[in-house]
Order: C-alpha cells, then sequence, then structure tokens
C-alpha cells in the first residue's frame, strides 16, 4: 500500500481511502496523513471511526468533514470549518464526542 501512496504523493493524485484507521496502527495513519501534509497538491480523502483522529496538532479544521445521517436516511456532509466558535486551540476529539458537531449516534436501550 506504501508504494501506491507514494505514487500518489509524487504525481499529486487523489487516494481515497475508506476506514484509514481499520486496519493500520495509529501512528502509521498519523505517519499518512503528514505525508499528505507535506506535498505540493496530492489529496487524501478518508473516512474513520477513530476519533483520535480529529486532532488540531496534524488537521486544521477546514480539513475534518462530518457526516450526519437524519432520521429520514439521508445523509448531510459539513465542515468542523462551518463552526466559527470552534477554535484550534480546542480540544477537537472531546468536542465531537460531547456532541458538539452533532453527527454522533444516539442510542437507546431496546425493549427486550
Amino acid at each position: 500500500m506504501m508504494l501506491g501512496i507514494i505514487n500518489v504523493i509524487r504525481n499529486d493524485r487523489t487516494f481515497l481511502m475508506d476506514g484509514i484507521d481499520t486496519n493500520l496502527h495509529p501512528h502509521l495513519v498519523e505517519y499518512i496523513i503528514n505525508l499528505f501534509n507535506g506535498s505540493n497538491h496530492a489529496q487524501l480523502i478518508y473516512t474513520a471511526h477513530n476519533t483520535h483522529l480529529l486532532n488540531t496538532d496534524f488537521q486544521r479544521r477546514d480539513q475534518v468533514y462530518f457526516v450526519n445521517k437524519h432520521d429520514d436516511g439521508c445523509s448531510e456532509l459539513y465542515s468542523l470549518y462551518d463552526f466559527k466558535d470552534f477554535r484550534d486551540n480546542y480540544d477537537m476529539e472531546k468536542a465531537y464526542l460531547q456532541g458538539r458537531f452533532d453527527a454522533i449516534p444516539y442510542l437507546t436501550t431496546p425493549n427486550i
């Protein structure tokens, strides 16, 4: 996989990866993200469920998007950048887990 990523970065292409956090060590995920951040024009578009990746140390607010699924089945995509009251020195992971950006599952106990 790394050979493909290096090829994408060298040729300023876009790399799509669903579930980047699924089979890779967290340090390797951060390393890959930083490779793309240091490139000239290559782009990495990925999905993840690991909230540790919500970190402003290696991602800007305009690079983070959330997907919120509504009761009617439609999905809404929006950027962290849209939250003007959120500052770069805030803890993005903590704010997300508190539901500040929505896009978290609402769990209820089923009647069993």
